[in-house]
């Protein structure tokens, strides 16, 4: 049979060919992985006592600062929020959202009642993922009458 040798020869042009082939990447080139998730917010807030109303301010204004310990931090940064309310409920003004893209928060809590408790709330929310938020409360007393 004359067609044995080409057969043969066919054959052995497919494997080759066969092995030559790889995977080509997806159009505009090599695919990347998606980004890995947002860590969950994690915020340290050192000298304040949360959730007790032992801490003291010596005047009209306290300010704290805050440190982002959660890694890798929120790349497009957080927004923060301070609520104070005076003993009576009601609030006293504070300056609006604050967008901060460090580590470090750094805020300033103005028009606290002299000699009363004051309720603080402050809560850290992620840009990108507004489900990763962190809420702090504690009490804040002016000590100057």
């Amino acid at each position: 049979m004359p067609y044995k040798p080409y057969l043969l020869i066919l054959c052995c042009a497919l494997a080759l060919m066969s092995g030559s082939c790889k995977k080509k990447n997806g159009p505009g080139g090599p695919v990347t992985p998606p980004p890995a998730p947002e860590a969950e917010l994690v915020v340290s807030v050192p000298n304040i006592n949360l959730n007790s109303d032992v801490n003291a301010a010596q005047g009209p204004t306290l300010t704290i600062t805050m440190k982002i310990t959660s890694q890798p931090i929120p790349t497009d940064g957080v927004n923060v929020v301070v609520t104070v309310l005076d003993p009576a409920g009601v609030p006293i003004p504070q300056t609006g959202t604050v967008t901060i893209t460090g580590d470090t928060i750094t805020i300033t809590i103005n028009g606290l009642p002299s000699l009363k408790v004051a309720d603080v709330t402050i809560t850290v929310t992620s840009k990108a993922k507004p489900t990763n938020t962190k809420t702090y409360k504690f009490g804040v007393m002016n000590k100057t009458p």
